[in-house]
């Protein structure tokens, strides 16, 4: 093999190896995960199980119950800012959670009183 062809075969296994690195870096993840904690004002050591979860913006209303673990989670596809609502026969917690960029998880804390 001389030396033109080594060089020709460097530069297309360079562009090979560097278009497979380029494709797969390019992929991102195009949702964004809100976890809400329902927790007790009087105790924020306790999480509270089986709370009402509102997440509302003008036209956007999404619900939901709390877990076992007093969380609440919801996945979002665009960026959007909500109020949140935490509420149960007698208990309720208000808040804001601002979801913004893509790939990034979020993460609120309502406490109910």
């Amino acid at each position: 093999m001389n030396k033109m062809s080594k060089h020709i075969g460097f530069w297309i296994l360079a562009i090979f190896l560097g278009a497979i690195l380029g494709l797969t870096s390019c992929h991102k993840n195009e949702s964004m995960e809100a976890l809400i904690i329902v927790k007790l004002m009087s105790d924020t050591s306790v999480v509270m199980p089986g709370v009402r979860v509102e997440l509302m913006q003008d036209d956007i209303e999404i619900g939901g119950y709390t877990d076992g673990n007093g969380e609440f989670r919801y996945t979002f596809e665009s960026p959007v800012q909500l109020d949140v609502k935490a509420f149960n026969d007698t208990l309720t917690g208000l808040g804001v959670i601002n979801i913004s960029d893509y790939g990034t998880d979020y993460e609120k804390t309502i406490f109910i009183f």
